[in-house]
């Protein structure tokens, strides 16, 4: 009687396990991702139609199996390495694994393994695990990445043809600066003789007459010209006159001081503006030049070539303009020409 008892009551219990596991079953076959459980040797025990389609797996004949005799070699070696991963890690673990879908292409799971353990000796006893389908995620990111990558060229060649043309623009900054520089020089200095041109030795001079008158300060005028220039130029040639006047500014420049305003004003006619200067001071710089000049000579293709200078002076004061103080040693100089040349005239001799 009590066995009877006791083989009813272990029936039931049988009975309500095996439904137990039915249910359990139906639940993971349910599930819309790949589940599967693996026993202590690694061998397939369960897996749910989504793996076992996946993998076209004979779900007839896959039990007590492992990876390499069910999956593609393309994705078998790389499933059991993570198996033996996550045996070794004893706890969860979370790999990517690879699939040939039914389109052909190849999808991404991320599968999380949990391996189980006796739970007095700690053996190890099988491994369950499923895996979510991150195959859009996966793509979205490679394609984030591959934007990303571009972007990064992008911005690499925008960055390149910016410091490029950043390059090109201040090289063409440097070469306009340098036109213009030229320009201002050309604007104020007689190409010929270096000398400041008539613009630019009227501008100065004026400033110097109206700081001489401001500070009641005098200042003196030179104008000079070179005597008979005309038969230089017929008797030798234009290049040989072009050697005169270069010659005649060199001599100029030395004989005045760094402070006086020197400059080509006409054809062969020059002038110096000397600041904060009398008329005695003025003359003794001009008999420097004429003598200079009347002692030296030029040398034009192998001749000597001599000629004389004029000198006109007249000094300012008090409220004389600059351009009446050149009128004045404009009359002096006039006067030096028609007494001799080669002489210097002041406006009160």
């Amino acid at each position: 009687m009590i066995d009877n008892e006791r083989y009813s009551i272990l029936e039931k219990e049988n009975t309500a396990l095996k439904h137990m596991i039915k249910q359990f079953k139906n639940l993971l076959d349910s599930i819309p991702d790949p589940v599967f459980m693996k026993d202590e040797n690694l061998r397939w025990i369960y897996g749910n139609p989504v793996i076992l389609n996946l993998y076209s797996i004979d779900k007839d004949n896959y039990i007590g199996k492992t990876e390499d005799q069910l999956l593609p070699e393309e994705f078998a070696e790389s499933c059991m390495e993570s198996d033996r991963q996550a045996v070794a890690k004893g706890g969860i673990s979370k790999s990517e694994e690879r699939a040939r879908g039914e389109d052909g292409e190849i999808h991404f799971y991320e599968v999380f393994k949990v391996p189980s353990h006796e739970p007095k000796t700690g053996e190890f006893k099988g491994l369950i695990g499923v895996g979510r389908d991150i195959t859009i995620r996966k793509k979205t990111q490679e394609k984030l990445e591959v934007e990303n990558k571009k972007r990064q060229e992008n911005e690499q060649q925008l960055k390149e043809l910016t410091e490029t043309l950043e390059l090109k623009v201040k090289a063409r900054t440097h070469e306009l600066n340098e036109q213009r520089l030229k320009a201002e020089y050309l604007a104020t200095v007689d190409v010929l003789t270096q000398l400041d041109n008539r613009r630019a030795f009227y501008e100065k001079s004026n400033v110097i007459g109206q700081r001489s008158n401001r500070y009641e300060n005098s200042y003196a005028v030179i104008i000079l010209d070179v005597d008979i220039f005309k038969e230089v130029n017929d008797t030798y040639g234009h290049a040989a006159g072009d050697n005169v006047l270069q010659h005649l500014a060199t001599v100029m420049k030395e004989e005045a001081r760094t402070t006086d305003i020197v400059g080509r004003v006409g054809g062969e006619e020059f002038a110096i503006t000397c600041p904060q200067t009398t008329l005695n001071g003025a003359q003794e710089i001009a008999k420097r030049i004429c003598t200079s000049v009347s002692q030296s000579s030029v040398v034009f293709e192998q001749q000597l070539l001599t000629y004389t200078v004029s000198l006109g002076v007249a000094c300012g004061s008090g409220d004389d303009t600059f351009d009446s103080i050149v009128a004045k040693a404009d009359k002096a100089l006039y006067e030096a020409k028609t007494t001799g040349r080669n002489c210097v005239v002041s406006e009160k001799e």
